[in-house]
């Protein structure tokens, strides 16, 4: 009876461990702004990359008028980003949109559901940037800009 609630407590403690590990990974993922590879977009800086994401650009080096895309709000990436790019909390980054589309000025970014539709949007569309983890970028995109 002892040996099985030992076991009990050790699988507990093992799901906690590797559940925490699973977490920590996702909370400091390298954010990568990717672009089309056939774009003339060239590297962007944060001041640039943030402007961008907030709406307050609609053209960099290479793109003449960009269509920017982001994450679902339960993406595991978006609030990273928000954090990372925008330097904003996700509920901010969300209320900062709200203001700027009930006022008329701007159009938030298309949101795709992960990483892998925003590399596939991006990789089809020469005038698309967007965000992904940087562990997600391969070939079909080229990284703009990296927030560590």
């Amino acid at each position: 009876m002892m040996k099985n609630s030992k076991m009990k407590t050790f699988s507990f403690s093992a799901m906690l461990f590797v559940a925490a590990m699973l977490f920590a990974t996702t909370a400091m993922a390298e954010i990568a702004i990717i672009a089309n590879t056939g774009s003339g977009a060239s590297e962007l800086n944060a001041s640039t990359a943030k402007k961008l994401f907030l709406g307050k650009l609609k053209s960099i080096d290479g793109i003449a008028k960009v269509t920017v895309v982001g994450q679902v709000d339960d993406s595991p990436i978006k609030e990273e980003f928000t954090k990372k790019i925008t330097k904003k909390s996700l509920s901010k980054f969300k209320a900062y949109w709200s203001k700027k589309i009930f006022s008329g000025k701007a159009v938030p970014p298309k949101e795709l559901e992960n990483d892998a539709e925003v590399k596939a949007y991006v990789a089809g569309h020469a005038d698309a940037v967007g965000y992904i983890d940087a562990a997600s970028v391969d070939s079909t995109v080229k990284v703009l800009f990296r927030a560590p």
